[in-house]
């Protein structure tokens, strides 16, 4: 397939300017994975970041965030804090382990994009407000928030700042 690339600017409200991108399919132009290495010399885990929505601008920077995390309980905690950081302080964050089942009521949604440790994908939202319930396991190798919430076991609303 033919790669064409189109630089798109989208109007919401104030301009908002998104990187030229390739027209081709995700297996000719996948995420890029990254090896690391322990201090014993050994992989530790493949990691890579898919981004669907980021009207915040900020996948770079959650890329970066990926690249360093050693551990993943880490790994979750370091996508949760760059992405809260990433996007200005003003809104929402919750990670989450795709392969648990979850139910979510996401409004203002600025930015989702999903990232690979290890195997497991965890799904990134930015957003204004809402409800998230975690149906599967906890704990932070699982899920991770951030932002102006109340939390009632496994379900949690999240407000506007």
């Amino acid at each position: 397939m033919k790669r064409i690339r189109i630089p798109m600017t989208i109007a919401l409200g104030a301009a908002l300017t998104i990187a030229p991108f390739s027209l081709a399919s995700a297996e000719e132009n996948p995420a890029p994975k990254i090896s690391q290495k322990t201090t014993a010399g050994t992989a530790a885990a493949e990691v890579g970041l898919n981004v669907n929505l980021d009207l915040l601008g900020i996948a770079n920077q959650i890329s970066d965030a990926i690249k360093s995390a050693q551990n993943r309980d880490g790994f979750v905690k370091n996508l949760m804090e760059s992405s809260f950081y990433a996007s200005g302080q003003k809104y929402n964050v919750m990670v989450f382990n795709l392969s648990q089942e979850y139910e979510d009521h996401l409004n203002g949604v600025q930015f989702y994009g999903s990232a690979v440790y290890d195997g497991i994908t965890y799904g990134i939202w930015v957003f204004e407000d809402g409800s998230f319930t975690n149906k599967g396991d906890g704990g932070w190798i699982n899920w991770a928030f951030r932002g102006w919430f109340d939390r009632h076991d496994n379900t949690v609303e999240f407000h506007r700042p």
